[in-house]
Parts: structure tokens; sequence; C-alpha cells
């Protein structure tokens, strides 16, 4: 029996199971709140209050302080899709570590870890997603979980756990898909397409959850999703959507508001494919951050046992600088004591001039030149290409003026007010126009189906004055046109 506890925000979950991946049995699991302030955005703000709650729990329901795995959830993991050859374990960290030079900063000490992605059978690629964080980071958990008393056998991402979890569920039913999975006020977005994992995403809400505002910014995320797509030129449509932990969720509306914004999907509970192991005990969609752990869990993603390898490397170094220093005095020593060691040293020289030969040679030098120029070009591309995109995604976000905007307008006031459009500002998203009705038990009516109408992020009605000249009605409106309206 193991146990696998997850921490983010403000909540924290724990399941205990038999077994991983599809073939594990959760027996129980748990949900509860942090103390407060006492872990933000995944980092340890205040262990003297954590730590003896998270003893107090363990104890309080009997669960093990053994063979226990810690997932966290936290934007200061730095995630990134990889390609690359395939090559051993080892060759792979050092990949990956050159991957992330440009996040590194020389006052911190990263700890690196990877998933394997699925890849079709024959390729001669591997696929990863690398991640990166700060050892002090895994240290302040580390030290965390000895106060409280609980052993723990790794550490472990929520993004890699999360992906592999996917991967072994929806990812051999489906291969155009977003999956949802709400954390109290966190959502996680995950985009597969062609059969691959695409792109990860996290993001807050603020809005209760189970509200319509709610489920709302949920159909933005996945809008904002389709942007990405179109941007990155993938022409395949998303088809399913998968959401799960999504408190109060009416599962036909969100059909309706996702089907309202042109995102032709079907929309389903996600299933991790425990749902029949689990049966009732317990709301598997609630926990699904904490299942996941018994998924992905590999000695190539556990970030402890990189912690500790990084230990173990830097004292070896130490012993060895010493060790080196020491043989230095020896040999200087023998040196001029006999002939024999004289003749070494010249061997030792000799082999010396060879691999210093070697290294030297104009065309190991020009490999290694064209290989520093070709990553420094990419680098410079993939840079400019973000940027182009960012202002692309920016740019479209603002409404413009045409017939998609004139024509609703226009039809909402036949039969009960006259219209003149005076003015357009796309930066406020503001339409301004004169509106008169000579009945005045039209107006609310004009009101109304303007209210209804899509383009607008909100009208703000203030009421109607009499027109002394024809005895009209003038309706004094506001409106604010929604994003990218006119698109």
């Amino acid at each position: 029996m193991s146990t696998v506890i997850y921490i983010s925000n403000k909540q924290i979950q724990v399941v205990t199971a038999s077994g991983s991946g599809p073939k594990a049995k959760p027996k129980m699991a748990y949900t509860m709140a942090s103390p407060e302030g006492s872990v933000i955005n995944g980092m340890i703000m205040d262990p003297d209050a954590l730590a003896p709650f998270i003893k107090g729990f363990f104890a309080h329901n009997k669960l093990s302080t053994k063979d226990v795995s810690l997932v966290i959830n936290s934007s200061k993991i730095a995630g990134k899709r990889i390609e690359l050859p395939p090559m051993s374990h080892n060759k792979t960290m050092d990949f990956v570590a050159r991957e992330f030079n440009d996040v590194t900063r020389d006052d911190t000490v990263p700890i690196f870890a990877y998933t394997d992605l699925a890849v079709e059978k024959g390729s001669k690629i591997k696929k990863v997603y690398a991640e990166s964080i700060d050892s002090e980071f895994i240290k302040d958990y580390i030290a965390l979980f000895n106060d409280a008393g609980i052993t723990l056998k790794g550490i472990y991402s929520s993004e890699g756990v999360m992906i592999r979890m996917i991967e072994q569920s929806a990812g051999k039913r489906c291969k155009n898909f977003v999956v949802q999975i709400a954390d109290d006020n966190m959502l996680t977005n995950v985009l597969w397409a062609d059969g691959n994992f695409v792109y990860y995403s996290g993001q807050r809400c603020f809005n209760e959850p189970g509200t319509e505002e709610y489920m709302e910014e949920c159909v933005r995320a996945l809008s904002q999703l389709t942007q990405f797509m179109k941007a990155n030129q993938m022409e395949t449509p998303i088809q399913n959507i998968f959401v799960a932990g999504i408190k109060g969720l009416d599962i036909d509306v969100y059909r309706q508001l996702t089907s309202s914004s042109r995102i032709d999907a079907a929309v389903e509970w996600f299933d991790c494919g425990l749902s029949q192991k689990v049966k009732r005990r317990f709301d598997l969609t609630a926990v699904l951050p904490v299942l996941a752990g018994l998924f992905g869990e590999d000695k190539t993603n556990n970030l402890l046992t990189n912690f500790n390898l990084k230990k173990k490397q830097k004292k070896v170094d130490a012993f060895w600088k010493k060790s080196i220093i020491l043989i230095s005095l020896i040999f200087i020593i023998m040196l001029g004591i006999t002939i024999l060691v004289n003749v070494k040293k010249n061997q030792l020289e000799e082999e010396l001039d060879r691999v210093q030969t070697y290294n030297e040679n104009p065309a190991t030098m020009m490999q290694l030149a064209l290989y520093d120029t070709a990553v420094e070009e990419i680098k410079e591309g993939s840079d400019r290409y973000n940027s182009y995109v960012n202002v692309k995604n920016a740019v479209e976000t603002f409404p413009i003026f045409n017939e998609k905007i004139r024509e609703p307008l226009e039809r909402c006031a036949v039969g009960y007010a006259e219209i003149e459009i005076t003015s357009f500002d796309a930066v406020a998203g503001s339409l301004s126009f004169t509106a008169n009705s000579e009945r005045v038990q039209d107006i609310n009516k004009f009101i109304a189906r303007i209210q209804e109408e899509s383009i607008f992020s909100s009208v703000s009605y203030s009421g109607y004055s009499i027109n002394a000249k024809d005895n009209s009605w003038n309706i004094h409106v506001t409106c604010i046109l929604a994003e990218s309206a006119g698109r």
C-alpha cells in the first residue's frame, strides 16, 4: 500500500492505493485545506504551520508515513516539450540541462527531470517533457516532511504525472482533444493534437466554481487554445473536451457555452480508467491531481532522486579535488628520486600530447563551432517567432467594426427604434450610436434585444427622455463590444 500527497495552493489531496498506472487500486481519498498562507503557488511559506498540520492529518487518519510520494503543482517548475535523438538516460539528462541554459541563473543550482512521451512505433525521434526547478525548492519540501516524520520515496511535478495519466487514458482513445481539470481555484488545460501531447497550461479562476461566470472562464481558456492552434498552424480541430474536478458543473450548460463560442467538440467527463475500481467510495474526478501520481512515477522524473544524485556528485567532486592535490605532491617527490618515474613522466606527456592534438584538430573544433552556432540560431528564431505570435494574438483581441457588428444592431432596432452609428473606439471597445423610438413601450424591447447579442460584452441602459421636436423618445444606452467582435 502506497500513499500519494498532492500540494498546490489552498487544497491538499491524499490518496492511498495499491499498484500503479491503469492497474492501480485506490482505497481512500482525502481533501483538506492547508493552513492559511502556508502554501502559495506550491511554495512553502510557513513550514512551522504546515509540518504539524500534515503530521496530525496522517496520524488522525492512521496513514503510513513510509512509502509516500509527493506531487507538487507550481509555476516555479519550468517545463518544455523536447524532441531529441534516442539516447541513454544520462545523455538525455545532459541534453535537458543544455535546453534550460537560457532560464538557469548563476545563483541557483537547478534540478532536472523528464517524462518520456509516447512516439509512433519505429520512430527515430525521442519525445520528452523536460522540467527544471531550483534545488532549494526541493530542499524545503524534504525538510518539511522530515519535520512531519514522513519518509518520501519520490517528489514529482504535477505537470509530468498529469501528462502521463492522460496519455494512458484519453490518449489511447482520442487523437485531438483538451482535458480541463479544476483544483480549487486553479484550472489546468492540456492539449493533445494528432495523437501527441502539445501544450500544458495552468491558470487561476476568479469566479465561484459551478457558476456561469466560472464556466465562461473555462470556455475562454478553450478559445485561447484554439487561437494557439491557429497560430501554430494546427489544422485538425479539437474533437473532444474532457472535464473534471469542477464543482457543481452542469455539463449540458457547458456544452451550450462551448457551442456558442464556436467550439464544435463533444464535451464529457474525464475518466482516467479507475472509475470501476473506485466505484462510489469517493468522487474520482475531484482528486485527479493526486491520482495522477499513481500513473507518472518513474526514475527519470523523480526530483528527489535527482536531488540526492546532485548532492552525491558534489561530495565526489570534493573528494577528487583533495585526492588530485595529494597525488600531485607525491608524484613531484617521486619524480625527483628515481629515473623510472622520469620515464613514466615522459610516457604520460606523450599521451597528453596525443589527446591534446586530437582535441585541437580543426575538424573537431569546426564541428563544435557549428553546433554552438546552430543552437544560438534556433534559440533566436524561436524567441522571434514567439514574439510574433504574442503580438498577433494581442491584436486579434481588439474588435473591428464591420457588417458583423452593424447587422445585429440594425436587426435589433427593426420595428422598435431608429438608430444611427456615430463612432467606434477599438481600444476602448465602445460603439456609440443615437437611438430614438416613437413608442415608449418599445424601448425596453429594443434594449432587451441588444443585451441578448453576443457581440456586446456589456450594455448600459440609463433611461430615456422625450424629444420635444417630434414627440419621439431619445434612448440613453452605451455598448461595449465583446473581445474579438467582428472577426
